[in-house]
């Protein structure tokens, strides 16, 4: 037995046996002639390309975003074009064709100075890997019970061969807490741990795994004891998790518990009876992935769907956060250094205000049919939010010149600078509620890039700084009688909700797979809170 500790990225609790990601086939592969390797890549693209698609029905919106993205690239003529075209001319098998055209493109992509772009380098080895495992026969066959996958570095793709089914967890060497495996993790509510170096001389094929996201810690072949009382741990978790979901019903806690989602049919699932309203609806995701820009009628038809799903509850949508990590293609924004710290969220809409005027039409139209707010991304100034009124008043005019029904929403600022945490009161006079982006503002509260591996160990959401920040902004919000909600993954972080709720934070909004369990800890933080205040013990 040993225990090894590692990095959350999900924090959950799992165990299983180990299914090694990565790892060669028992034969060695042969090759046949240019003909037949061609038909092995094009079939192992369309198989492929089929299991992406299958997922895509089940999945969660930022999920189907991601599988979106790969489609894209399995089809690029730069990706295909060039492998099919190297089998004839160099008389090369797929799967060395496959490695060197990954690695030829891979090597353009570091040059980047975008992150973004980089990272497609990761999609680009996953997708290479998944078609070099389905041409040379290598079996993704997990046994009964499901499995913790386990590689040096995985990407979406090599969970769509195994099946999201079949995953109870996910152990990587490399990896961070934004990474698209970890948004997947997310979406599947499983563990996620990363940072395990020499992953491969420590975990075995088939070895008894336990993942603790909450202590970050793997224990490798554990006692039977210890797997048994895993065992045990684990039937009350999901048991906790039912009776969660059963009592997490609508408005009842104090708190208000709202959902974030990425897409307009996620509002129409089942999770989101927990869910006191939507408190992100990340409407960029609407813009990405395509070639040209959303009409006002395709937005309207999104934003209206929701809020009439919601049936009186509140619906908060993020106007489009595009930049940094978020690339709209079609769009064509100017290469940067750092786009972290550049051009993105409302400087975007600002900056391309046709597009912007676009979205506010639609969504003051949407807002006729039920309780819709509008909320603005990485505010640093009190002349941007200003200006967000402005936009908005001259679409409300445009609306009433076409003589199209509108409402005016309330309008909400994000606090994801330290810039907007430090003019908060300022803020607050022009605003009818703050949302705290945490993952953004720990970024640039602690100067650590979240898309970066090197310096992961410092991005730390509970630092006492990112704290008090949240609670300075809570402060100036209350003093204006204004309400606060934070919609980062910290409101989903159970190590810090005694401390959030204590603040006086009033709204928390998480993914709708984490609605039920964060009601019940709520619930039990607010009735302890209430016998401290009246002396019972």
């Amino acid at each position: 037995m040993m225990t090894y500790a590692c990095r959350t990225a999900q924090d959950g609790y799992a165990a299983g046996k180990a299914f090694l990601v990565g790892t060669s086939g028992k034969e060695p592969y042969r090759p046949g002639d240019a003909a037949t390797e061609v038909k092995r890549l094009d079939e192992a693209v369309s198989e492929l390309e089929r299991k992406m698609l299958a997922q895509k029905e089940q999945a969660a919106a930022e999920e189907t975003a991601l599988l979106d993205a790969q489609i894209l690239i399995l089809k690029e003529d730069d990706f295909l074009g060039a492998i099919r075209s190297m089998i004839p001319e160099k008389q090369t098998g797929a799967p060395d064709a496959i490695r060197h055209i990954v690695e030829k493109l891979c090597e353009q992509l570091q040059n980047s100075d975008s992150e973004y772009i980089r990272e497609r380098c990761d999609d680009l080895r996953g997708l290479g890997n998944g078609l070099i495992t389905l041409i040379e026969g290598t079996r993704y066959d997990p046994p009964a019970g499901g499995v913790i996958l386990v590689g040096t570095e995985l990407s979406p793709s090599d969970i769509t061969l195994i099946g999201k089914e079949h995953i109870l967890g996910i152990l990587t060497e490399k990896g961070s807490a934004t990474s698209h495996v970890s948004v997947l993790a997310g979406s599947l509510d499983v563990p996620y741990l990363y940072g395990l170096e020499k992953i491969t001389d420590k975990v075995r094929k088939k070895d008894a795994l336990i993942l603790d996201g909450t202590k970050g810690e793997v224990i490798v072949n554990p006692t039977e004891e210890m797997l048994k009382e895993a065992g045990i741990r684990q039937e009350e978790l999901r048991r906790a998790k039912a009776e969660a979901e059963d009592a997490g019903a609508a408005g009842t806690t104090k708190t208000v518990i709202c959902a974030n989602i990425a897409s307009a049919e996620e509002a129409d699932g089942p999770a989101l009876k927990a869910a006191d309203g939507i408190g992100l609806f990340r409407s960029e995701f609407l813009y990405l992935n395509r070639k040209e820009a959303p009409s006002e009628e395709e937005q309207f038809a999104a934003y209206r769907h929701v809020v009439e799903a919601m049936n009186g509850r509140e619906t908060v949508i993020r106007t489009m956060d595009i930049g940094s990590d978020k690339q709209a293609d079609w769009m064509e924004l100017p290469g940067e250094p750092n786009p972290a710290m550049g051009l993105r969220g409302i400087r975007v809409s600002l900056k391309y205000r046709e597009h912007f005027r676009t979205q506010l039409r639609a969504l003051l139209r949407a807002a006729v049919y039920g309780k819709l707010r509008i909320l603005i991304p990485m505010v640093a100034s009190v002349w941007e939010v200003e200006e967000t009124r402005k936009e908005i008043r001259e679409a409300a005019e445009e609306l009433k010149l076409r003589n199209e029904k509108y409402e005016i929403p309330e309008l909400g600022v994000m606090i994801e600078t330290p810039a907007a945490v430090m003019i908060a009161s300022e803020l607050a006079e022009r605003a009818d509620f703050f949302s705290i982006g945490t993952n953004d503002l720990t970024q640039y509260a602690l100067a650590v890039d979240r898309e970066s591996n090197g310096p992961d160990a410092h991005f730390d959401p509970e630092h006492e700084a990112v704290l008090r920040m949240i609670a300075q902004t809570t402060q100036a919000a209350h003093e204006k009688n204004i309400p606060v909600a934070i919609c980062g993954e910290m409101a989903g972080n159970t190590h810090v909700l005694e401390r959030l709720l204590r603040i006086g934070v009033d709204e928390l909004s998480v993914s709708p797979a984490k609605l039920g369990s964060l009601r019940l800890a709520v619930a039990e933080t607010e009735a302890k809170t209430e016998k401290e205040k009246s002396g019972i013990h």
